[in-house]
């Protein structure tokens, strides 16, 4: 019996451009822009680079494979290649997007899926944008019909999870595949569902490889599917085997389509201002607050204490001073603390000069945090907390974030996207490349093929 995954597919294969509201295809502009912009500042990484010469040399095309351009590395690799180096480079510095209700990261994996397979297929711009938009949806709606928040207590990362629905889509459309070969891609890239959080305890650098795997893994759906291999149109729902029932505690498969052409997800994303984890984030912007409007000066501080809700604490509550920039991007208290004492949050705040400072390391000591029933039931809905700072002369300052800042409620404005993707781009390119580049972006759907981002 055909289900709601099959109704879904069926909407990704009639969309067109033309049949969207304006609003959807601005929307799908910046967040190519924020994604390509979040890449491009990882330029200089040299495990990237290490990454996509040790790839290529293992997992090259061949004579007559495909190849797609390696961002900012100066050649172009083979398909796979290509997708496992841009993936990591869209989520290495942590400024990549957020939609919050499915707890995801859509942009490190279907921008990267899309402009990657677009680039190996020659496609033009509109129909790039249209398996964004399609690559969105799917994710998005798959993130939304499962408990998020039990997910994430079972120590899986949402993104890897959900990523590959997300990359399969935005394949679908490039490659044209019909409503049962997407069907089948889909089922396909559920059984290839991963990403685990272990990496945190550690400090490890493997979190950057979740969204390039499901890109990878969504990709390599969609080929199977061309070649004839059917997957399981019930991957989500099935009683035996069905992956929400593996990684959720709850779903509810009537979300799965609620809305379907009224309400699209990629009008309802986070775009990060602060280069680390987005449940620090409200924290940040409750010191920055301080510090501006209260005064709140970096030695006068005693003790700060964050609520906020219960995944909040899981995921960045960490009692340990971090070891290293991964571990610090991670957590409520260094974050804070370096907003306290730099007034701002910037890639700077995480290299290791920053985690050896002294001050960083008493202001974040000085930190506490618990959950609050307030935050957690509204979570993943709304993601905020309340700061409490006590001060040497015994006062308290109290500042609550309900909407964080670059959020649907607190967007950033054009202006700030802009600005941002221009700092991040001129770490690879020049400053008149990084503009033409944004100024194609912002007209994407009316060029006949994607820019050279090699």
């Amino acid at each position: 019996m055909a289900g709601e995954l099959r109704a879904l597919a069926q909407f990704i294969y009639d969309l067109k451009l033309e049949t969207v509201p304006e609003k959807v295809t601005e929307a799908a502009r910046f967040c190519v822009l924020d994604t390509i912009g979040s890449a491009l500042g990882a330029a200089e990484s040299p495990q990237i680079h290490s990454i996509g010469e040790n790839f290529e040399d293992w997992c090259g095309p061949g004579k007559n494979g495909k190849k797609a351009a390696a961002w900012a590395k100066g050649r172009a690799l083979g398909l796979f290649s290509a997708l496992m180096v841009n993936g990591c480079m869209a989520h290495e510095l942590e400024l990549d997007d957020v939609h919050t209700a499915s707890k995801s990261h859509p942009g490190a994996v279907v921008v990267t899926t899309a402009w990657t397979m677009a680039d190996a297929l020659g496609a033009d711009g509109k129909t790039f944008l249209e398996a964004v938009i399609a690559g969105y949806e799917v994710l998005g709606r798959v993130g939304w019909s499962m408990d998020v928040a039990s997910n994430r207590k079972r120590g899986w990362h949402t993104t890897g999870i959900i990523g590959t629905f997300g990359a399969a889509a935005a394949v679908s459309k490039l490659m044209g595949l019909n409503v049962d070969q997407m069907v089948s891609a889909f089922g396909m890239a559920g059984t290839q569902s991963s990403g685990l959080w272990a990496f945190l305890a550690e400090g490890s650098t493997c979190k950057k490889l979740h969204p390039a795997r499901a890109a990878m893994n969504g990709t390599a759906a969609c080929i199977l599917a061309l070649s004839g291999m059917t997957g399981p149109e019930h991957i989500l729902d099935a009683k035996d085997g069905g992956l929400y029932q593996a990684v959720s505690d709850t779903f509810d498969m009537g979300k799965l389509c609620k809305d379907l052409g009224k309400r699209y997800v990629i009008t309802e994303i986070d775009k990060k201002p602060y280069p680390c984890c987005r449940t620090t984030h409200h924290a940040i912007d409750a010191a920055l607050k301080l510090r501006k409007e209260e005064h709140v000066k970096p030695d006068e501080i005693i003790t700060i204490l964050v609520e906020t809700y219960e995944v909040g604490v899981l995921q960045c509550g960490f009692t340990n001073y971090p070891g290293n920039g991964v571990e610090a991007k991670f957590s409520i208290p260094y974050t804070c603390a370096a907003a306290f004492v730099k007034g701002k949050v910037t890639v700077a705040e995480f290299s290791d000069s920053s985690v050896a400072d002294p001050q960083n390391r008493r202001l974040t000591e000085a930190g506490t945090h618990k959950s609050d029933p307030f935050f957690t039931e509204r979570y993943p809905k709304r993601w905020g907390s309340r700061m409490t700072v006590t001060l040497k002369n015994g006062e308290k300052k109290v500042c609550q974030i309900d909407d964080m800042s670059g959020s649907v409620a607190v967007p950033l404005s054009k202006e700030q996207e802009t600005d941002k993707f221009e700092g991040l781009a001129q770490v690879a390119f020049s400053v008149d490349r990084a503009k033409k580049i944004e100024e194609t972006i912002l007209k994407i759907e009316k060029v006949k093929e994607l820019p050279d981002l090699s």
